[in-house]
């Protein structure tokens, strides 16, 4: 898998407010590897008011063994997000790209879906 974390943990930051968080990613394999990140946050309903300009999540990417890479997350959050909302934790579960492929609907065969990368969470 790949290894991922930001260079910082946690971040404060107000509503309307631009900020920037950059990962820093390793493919720890032996072999070339192609990942996507899948964001998730916490609570649910911040997710709408979580609006990511750039983002690695955007984009699949290739590491070749033990390469390492930074990419950045910039993102506001939305002034009309709810005042009971006072902390957000950002997550991402990066997949590898180009895993088993799933059989076709209405097929017999078992599907096969690829294992997720170790989850990192990061607080934002």
């Amino acid at each position: 898998p790949w290894t991922f974390k930001p260079e910082r943990r946690s971040v404060q930051v107000h509503p309307g407010e631009l900020a920037t968080v950059v990962y820093e990613f390793q493919n720890a394999q032996d072999r070339r590897m192609a990942a996507q990140a899948i964001p998730s946050y916490a609570p649910r309903q911040a997710g709408p008011h979580f609006n990511k300009l750039e983002c690695f999540c955007f984009n699949q990417y290739t590491l070749e063994p033990g390469e390492k890479k930074s990419w950045p997350v910039a993102f506001v959050i939305d002034p009309k997000i709810s005042r009971d909302v006072t902390t957000i934790t950002l997550s991402y579960t990066f997949f590898e790209v180009g895993g088993p492929v799933p059989p076709a609907p209405g097929s017999t065969a078992a599907a096969e879906l690829p294992e997720p990368l170790a989850p990192n969470k990061a607080g934002s």
